[in-house]
């Protein structure tokens, strides 16, 4: 029974959906309230502030190629260096803490957003895509 439900390009674009929107809204929340938190991370951590303009692509741009299917490797990858960037400014000094209430990693979205855009990167967007890899 399961053999039929046997749709890889199906889950690769569930996968693009679903990565692309919830990454999407955090860029839409950086256009609405600007970038004045990031440019003070990054100045915190030594690094220049325009940098923090890369956020607009990282998590805006990004997300629209992935969910299109625009060059998703590509896009994949600008999603892969944004995520870094957060651990490295959010989370650097540990980045596997556990919260104590539930349990989790205080950080687990972003590496749940690192494994989906790790998969992409690896397989493409599938089939169903405006432009291919």
């Amino acid at each position: 029974m399961l053999n039929k439900l046997h749709a890889p390009n199906l889950g690769l674009l569930l996968l693009r959906i679903a990565l692309g929107a919830c990454v999407i809204f955090h860029g839409i929340a950086k256009i609405k309230g600007g970038i004045g938190g990031v440019k003070g991370m990054l100045s915190g951590a030594g690094l220049p502030e325009f940098i923090g303009y890369g956020v607009y692509l990282g998590e805006f741009i990004a997300p629209i190629m992935i969910i299109l299917g625009i060059f998703t490797r590509f896009a994949s990858l600008i999603l892969i260096g944004t995520c870094f960037t957060i651990l490295y400014l959010a989370f650097s000094d540990n980045i596997f803490e556990l919260l104590a209430k539930t349990g989790g990693l205080k950080a687990e979205i972003v590496y749940l957003y690192l494994g989906g855009a790790f998969c992409l990167l690896f397989s493409g967007g599938g089939k169903f895509v405006i432009k291919a890899d």
